[in-house]
Order: structure tokens, then C-alpha cells, then sequence
């Protein structure tokens, strides 16, 4: 089996590598099992959110302009149990328990800022390539997908169901919690498959929604301020004891949850609700 695996994974390579240069939306993977990548265009766009945006509890400070100048590649779809499993039966990733909520294609879930770090070791060393998680700019870009709004899809709340995981009609009636829900049933009242709803104009499935996702940046006390990249390559400067997830989850009702500027921290964290997908530049990676 680990002879199958070199095999397929050199002819993955291969391909890969000559999609280096592909154009927006072209799909790759680098292994049988490995994540499905999807090429990202180079482009420009506002990090964070403007002062007063509707949702927002706060005021998140300025809007920071970020220029990709060239294009990456993200993971269609949050890392599933079924890829982390692969992982586990290596004995390079902890074993998780899914409590309940499903296994298979669905997003691992459980998992710390420093569990995903095994994942994608692991997944560097049946490949050869430097994978990492995305950048919070990355995330975000990926997230926004050129539309410019908060909330990628910009369609009215009883259509939201067609495009994310939230916590709606059917999650209420199956646990009863009382919280204001998403006015619209998916039919899914907790943890769903990758892909199960429409994907954004990228062609990326579950930016918001489903499971919260872990990324790259090292969170400062004046992060915003201090940051030297505008290039939208992660920050790692200062103190790296807290990290952002994003994206909200089968269990995000209020509307300033469902935004792309929505971000948390603490690096230990691990929930039933908590993710991560999985980016990698293009081209020759050492």
C-alpha cells in the first residue's frame, strides 16, 4: 500500500507541478488521497472591515489593501475525517473522536492550531511540497471570491442555506437551543459533507460555514498596525501564542458571526465546530 501510494503520488506530482501555471479555477491534487487544490487568480482587494460594518460588534479598524500579485492554490473543500484518518493510521496525527456527528467527508473537527501542523507535515512528506495553512489575507481574499461584501454570496438570508452550514431551522428543531436561527432549513442539522452546498465564484466550497478554520497569522495586540506585508503573506512576527480561525460553523446564527472579517484566537482551542483547510503556492516548492 505505501508502495501504491509513492507511485500515485509521483504521477500527482508531476501533474502538479505542469498546473503551476494554470489559469483560475484549474483543479490538482498531489496525491490519490491528498486535498483537491484549486488555483486562485492574482488580484487585489480591502483586508478587514470597514468601521461600523453591519454585523460587526466593534469597530475592527481600517481596511488594509492587499495585492496578490500571483496566484496560489487553496483546498476546495475543508480537510475531512477521511483524510486526517490517513493521517492517524500513520500515527503522525492524534486520533479523534467525531462525538457523534459523522466521520467519512465530513470536516475533522477537534482539531488545535498545532494538530493541523501534524496534518500538514504528514502531508509534506507523502508529497514533497510545502503545504501550510492560508494566510488570514489569503483566507479572506478566498472568502470575498471579487465580490466585494461581507458575506461572499450577497444573497437575501432565506437563501443562505443554499450556500453555507449555519445554525438554521433544521438545526434548531433538532436541538432545541432556543438561539435565533438562519430563517431557512438545509436539511442538515449539524455537521455536513464537503461540498454539499454551492460554492462561491472561486469554485470553493464551505468558506462559511460548516466548521470555523484555523490559518496561518500569529495575532498581536496592534496586529493591524504592525503589519509589514501587504503582499497578503501570512504574519509571524511577535507573539505567536494566539492564532485566528475563521469562517463560522454549523453552529453560527447571529449575522456579525457570518462575515468574512469575523475572526477569533488561542492556539490550544479545539472544538466540535473547528477546522481547517490547507494552501499551497505554485511552482517548484522546496
Amino acid at each position: 500500500m505505501r508502495l501504491s501510494l509513492t507511485i500515485s503520488t509521483l504521477v500527482f506530482l508531476c501533474n502538479s507541478q505542469a498546473l503551476a501555471q494554470s489559469q483560475k479555477g484549474t483543479v490538482f491534487q498531489d496525491c490519490e488521497t491528498c486535498p483537491s487544490m484549486i488555483v486562485i487568480p492574482a488580484g487585489s482587494y480591502g483586508f478587514g472591515s470597514p468601521p461600523n460594518e453591519f454585523g460587526s460588534p466593534y469597530n475592527e479598524g481600517y481596511i488594509l489593501d492587499i495585492v496578490f500579485e500571483e496566484p496560489f492554490s487553496i483546498s476546495q473543500f475543508e480537510v475531512t475525517f477521511t483524510q486526517w484518518d490517513l493521517c492517524a493510521k500513520d500515527q503522525v496525527c492524534r486520533t479523534i473522536d467525531d462525538e457523534g456527528y459523522g466521520r467519512g467527508d465530513r470536516p475533522v473537527m477537534n482539531v488545535s492550531w498545532e494538530d493541523t501542523q501534524s496534518y500538514i507535515q504528514w502531508l509534506k512528506s507523502i508529497t514533497g511540497k510545502s503545504y501550510r495553512l492560508p494566510s488570514e489575507a489569503e483566507w479572506e481574499y478566498v472568502a470575498q471570491s471579487g465580490t466585494k461584501r461581507a458575506r461572499y454570496f450577497g444573497i437575501p438570508p432565506t437563501k443562505t442555506c443554499e450556500f453555507g452550514n449555519g445554525y438554521d431551522e433544521t438545526a434548531e428543531r433538532e436541538y432545541e437551543f432556543g438561539w435565533r436561527t438562519l430563517p431557512c432549513s438545509d436539511g442538515e442539522p449539524s455537521l455536513a459533507k464537503v461540498g454539499s452546498y454551492k460554492p462561491n465564484s472561486f469554485g470553493v466550497y464551505d468558506m462559511l460555514g460548516n466548521v470555523w478554520e484555523w490559518v496561518e497569522d500569529c495575532l498581536n495586540p496592534n496586529w493591524r498596525h504592525s503589519r509589514a506585508s501587504i503582499n497578503g503573506q501570512p504574519f509571524t512576527d511577535g507573539d505567536c501564542d494566539q492564532r485566528a480561525y475563521r469562517g463560522g460553523s454549523w453552529l453560527t446564527n447571529q449575522p456579525y458571526y457570518l462575515r468574512t472579517a469575523e475572526r477569533y484566537k488561542y492556539l490550544g482551542t479545539k472544538h466540535i465546530d473547528l477546522g481547517f483547510r490547507v494552501a499551497l503556492d505554485l511552482g517548484n516548492r522546496d
